[in-house]
């Protein structure tokens, strides 16, 4: 299972988003309150999933999720923000509801790879799928990266493996 840091600029919000996911059988590893700490504990470990604020006092969750290393992933919550899936980061918009975050937090953890590496010709296959779901849904290309994207997040599925799904279907 991959390591859980808690990155929050006010302790006792850390203190108690630990404690929930404590609660529900997860271990978190670290917890601290800028993305350099993040960062500096990441370079030591093969993979995990980092909770934060969508700003933190030295950085924001997309230039941290930039900088870490891969095998990471970013779930950042979002006083501002609305739900949006993009790279290894996805934010969720406060309120968030409590079993929405906690399945995100456990498909993430429990996964083998961040959901964000790929290997070979995965980046065609991907590509593939997007413009399937374009033409079809006649959406536009980021539009249909983000589809693939939450689809993932909520079938527990690699995002290869869902485009793959689609071309089968597609071509069937």
């Amino acid at each position: 299972m991959k390591e859980i840091i808690i990155a929050y600029p006010v302790k006792a919000t850390a203190l108690q988003l630990r404690s929930m996911l404590e609660n529900e059988g997860f271990h978190v590893s670290y917890v601290c309150a800028t993305g350099a700490s993040v960062l500096s504990i990441a370079q030591d470990l093969r993979e995990g999933v980092v909770v934060c604020a969508s700003i933190l006092s030295d950085m924001g969750a997309g230039i941290l999720s930039e900088h870490l290393p891969v095998g990471f992933d970013v779930v950042a919550l979002s006083k501002n923000g609305r739900e949006e899936y993009m790279g290894n980061l996805i934010n969720l918009p406060l309120p968030v509801h409590r079993d929405e975050f906690l399945q995100t937090v456990s498909i993430l953890v429990s996964t083998r790879s961040s959901f964000t590496q790929r290997k070979g010709n995965d980046n065609e296959i991907i590509s593939n799928a997007k413009l399937i779901l374009m033409n079809s849904k006649n959406i536009t290309e980021s539009q249909a990266h983000q589809y693939l994207q939450k689809e993932s997040m909520h079938t527990g599925k690699k995002i290869v493996d869902l485009a793959k799904e689609i071309i089968n279907d597609f071509t069937e």
